[in-house]
């Protein structure tokens, strides 16, 4: 299922289709996701510190389909910016180990985006947005895998996924403020993961979650407004 995913996720993204069709792909792309951690994240209707991990199923379609939708905005460059996106993936999948306790997973799957961004350095061009999304949608498995039903732990690693999205909203201001604002956004996804994302009850993860938003959104829209017209980018 997890394969089925990602293939879900590279179509949604790159299919010439209406945007309805590219949704119900991510939406499906999410129902596969969160099939193959069925067992580790929502056996049983509760977990013991007796919240629910429903919220989770709206929660990664959600991500899932602004993924498809975004991911096409993020400015794959040249020179010597090839393979920022996939570095940037990279920092995610770092707080993602931050914060699971399961991390087994984790070793391997930061690999895939550093190779990635090495082989766009040898190739000497952006690998498809396709791959991305599929490189994006393995780091979402291993938060959902590795937090092992643990709701902190979900929050941080949900958290950990935003940094491409947010430099994609960003990405018409050009490369430098999109790759600015991932990389606030992947210290505070960091920052979120040690706090409340290790934490034995979700009220703190909550906590961090809200306030490493609210942070990394008013220092996105900072820079934001620093690129009030496209850089130009070499």
């Amino acid at each position: 299922m997890r394969a089925l995913a990602l293939v879900l996720l590279g179509v949604a993204t790159g299919v010439p289709a209406s945007r309805a069709i590219r949704t119900l792909l991510a939406v499906a792309a999410a129902a596969a996701l969160v099939r193959s951690v069925w067992e580790p994240t929502f056996r049983g209707a509760f977990t013991d510190s007796g919240w629910t991990n429903a919220w989770v199923v709206p929660a990664v379609v959600l991500l899932a389909v602004a993924a498809t939708e975004l991911v096409p905005s993020l400015p794959a460059e040249g020179g010597a910016w090839l393979g920022w996106r996939w570095v940037l993936l990279a920092g995610a999948a770092v707080a993602v180990y931050a914060c699971v306790p399961e991390t087994d997973q984790m070793p391997p799957v930061i690999a895939v985006p550093v190779g990635a961004a090495v082989i766009e350095q040898l190739r000497r061009r952006p690998l498809p947005e396709q791959v991305f999304a599929a490189g994006w949608g393995l780091v979402a498995w291993s938060a959902l895998y590795g937090a092992s039903g643990r709701p902190s732990a979900l929050l941080g690693g949900l958290f950990a996924l935003l940094p491409p999205l947010a430099a994609a909203v960003v990405g018409r201001r050009g490369v430098r403020c999109a790759a600015a604002v991932g990389v606030v956004w992947v210290v505070a996804a960091v920052v979120v993961a040690r706090t409340g994302g290790v934490a034995d009850r979700p009220g703190p993860a909550v906590t961090a979650v809200v306030i490493g938003a609210l942070v990394a959104g008013s220092l996105s829209a900072v820079l934001w407004r620093r690129w009030s017209t496209p850089p130009l980018d070499g």
